[in-house]
């Protein structure tokens, strides 16, 4: 493989970049909000609150409005990250191949 092609080949960018992450993080997330609203019910896990620690319905309710939050930070920052070494990845075409 010459180094064109690898350039090539890895310097195309998908549309649907920061889409696929949510997904794949609120999916990644779901298990453990699904683990950790089974033990707020059962009152052996609090979910912290604002320095307040909540039990059953309302860990529930505060663990369902904040999980988006929790996938889209963590979208953001990778997509961030990602998009700094694509901006390297081109830089390096540019200088490899003139």
């Amino acid at each position: 493989m010459n180094i064109k092609s690898f350039f090539d080949k890895y310097t195309e960018k998908t549309n649907s970049t920061f889409k696929r992450l949510f997904i794949t993080f609120f999916c990644g997330l779901l298990p453990f909000l699904i683990l950790n609203a089974i033990l707020s019910f059962a009152e052996i896990i609090p979910v912290n609150f604002n320095g307040e620690k909540y039990y059953g319905y309302k860990a529930l309710l505060i663990l369902i409005c904040f999980s988006p939050f929790i996938a889209f930070m963590f979208s953001f920052f990778t997509y961030i990250w990602l998009a700094m070494g694509h901006l390297v990845l081109k830089g390096l075409r540019r200088i490899f191949i003139s």
